[in-house]
């Protein structure tokens, strides 16, 4: 009896062992992660971002542009319950909630999707960012949603 709860609680396991049940990030495998939207490989991992479904699956961008056009063009995500959003701070690479993060935007920074959206995990940096740059704008969550992307035009 016990070997047979055994099998069957190791079965379970495997079946719930790829789900992303806490809705939390993957790390990025630039050796074999793509974008969604454009294909390319992810290769600049600090401007990598993430959409984690309820049901767990996982949506990988290089860009945050990327990662806005799939959200507002892809009927994938209509009917299920509401996905997280990450983004990473370019400065340490950290997963941040794209709602608690910041952006620093001007058209010439350089982005691999060429969005010029920098994000980061606190408003300093992205102050620290603009200032750094002598140019731009720094956006926060209600500001970036009204953003116009170049890909919207």
């Amino acid at each position: 009896m016990i070997k047979k709860l055994g099998i069957v609680l190791l079965l379970l396991a495997s079946l719930t062992g790829c789900q992303n049940s806490s809705m939390e990030p993957e790390e990025i495998n630039p050796e074999i992660d793509v974008c969604e939207v454009c294909n390319m490989g992810i290769a600049h991992e600090h401007f990598a971002t993430e959409v984690v479904t309820a049901d767990g699956e996982v949506y990988k961008f290089d860009d945050i542009g990327c990662m806005e056009e799939f959200l507002e063009k892809e009927s994938e995500l209509e009917g299920k319950e509401e996905a997280k959003k990450y983004v990473r701070d370019v400065d340490s690479g950290e997963w941040v909630e794209l709602h608690k993060a910041y952006h620093a935007f001007h058209p010439d920074f350089w982005t691999p999707m060429a969005n010029g959206v920098v994000s980061f995990k606190d408003q300093e940096s992205a102050d620290r960012y603009v200032k750094e740059q002598g140019m731009g704008d720094v956006l926060d969550y209600e500001a970036l949603k009204k953003h116009e992307w170049s890909w919207g035009q």
